[in-house]
């Protein structure tokens, strides 16, 4: 069956963040410690390089796994910090995830080599620091070999990535859609009819980010798990296909029928 997607206003942008703070508050420390989980993994390939490519390949199912407990709590069943981990034992949906990282790697690593072209020149300068090094004169070279259309270039490359990926992840998991680069298509179809509450959304967020700064960004502890469950509580809000959720094995087949979708 094809995926259809709805359309909403900018307003449910905070409604989905709303929505994310409810299912958070009702079992916040098991959501923190999944987060801190997939942080954690994340920063594994700067302790050990030798692990990057486990901690690159991880990464969709760690964060497919923090959905389903999104999706457990929903149904008003209680959340472990195992529960993430539920997509590495999911048959018929591993390999798809493996894919996707694999396809986020080679993005990145495309990513990585346009940083480099653009800006080569400001990088070379930054190698070249040392400890005699005026500051002033370092900041203004490195000021020089930047140019405006570089930096637009980038973001705006940097940004369809992350708008490609951003929802092909629970398409490919929750909604079984094998091939990624449609996927992807259907995520930055998804972002561009609903790019207002999407807009408001990561306004939102990236307020609260800025907010925890004087902090020591120790609130980001809370915000971006809400941030996680909101946007998934978006996907869920957006895409509209008749296949339930994915689960595991041991879930029960009338719980399997449930999408726990909130009701935009």
């Amino acid at each position: 069956m094809p995926t259809e997607f709805k359309t909403f206003t900018a307003g449910f942008g905070l409604q989905w963040l709303k929505a994310g703070w409810i299912i958070f508050k009702s079992q916040p420390f098991t959501f923190v410690m999944m987060y801190l989980l997939m942080v954690v993994v994340s920063l594994v390939p700067f302790v050990f390089p030798p692990l990057q490519l486990v901690a690159v390949l991880a990464s969709p199912f760690l964060t497919a796994g923090f959905y389903l407990a999104v999706v457990k709590k929903q149904q008003g069943q209680a959340i472990t910090l195992a529960d993430i981990l539920a997509p590495f034992s999911t048959k018929g949906r591993r390999l798809n995830l493996f894919r996707f990282g694999l396809y986020q790697m080679g993005v990145a690593l495309l990513l990585s080599a346009l940083l480099g072209v653009l800006f080569g020149p400001a990088l070379e300068v930054l190698q070249n620091v040392n400890e005699q090094s005026d500051e002033a004169q370092v900041l203004a070279q490195v000021i020089a070999q930047i140019t405006f259309a570089d930096i637009a270039i980038f973001v705006v490359i940097q940004s369809l990535a992350m708008m490609a990926f951003a929802y092909a992840l629970p398409l490919v998991f929750f909604r079984d859609e094998a091939r990624i680069i449609q996927a992807m298509k259907q995520s930055l179809t998804v972002f561009y009819h609903n790019m207002a509450p999407l807009t408001v959304f990561g306004l939102l967020v990236a307020l609260l980010m800025l907010l925890s700064i004087p902090m020591s960004l120790v609130p980001l502890l809370v915000v971006m798990p809400i941030a996680y469950i909101g946007f998934f509580v978006s996907f869920q809000a957006i895409v509209s296909a008749s296949e339930p959720p994915a689960s595991n094995d041991n879930t029960p087949p009338q719980q399997q029928q449930q999408s726990g979708r909130f009701d935009a």
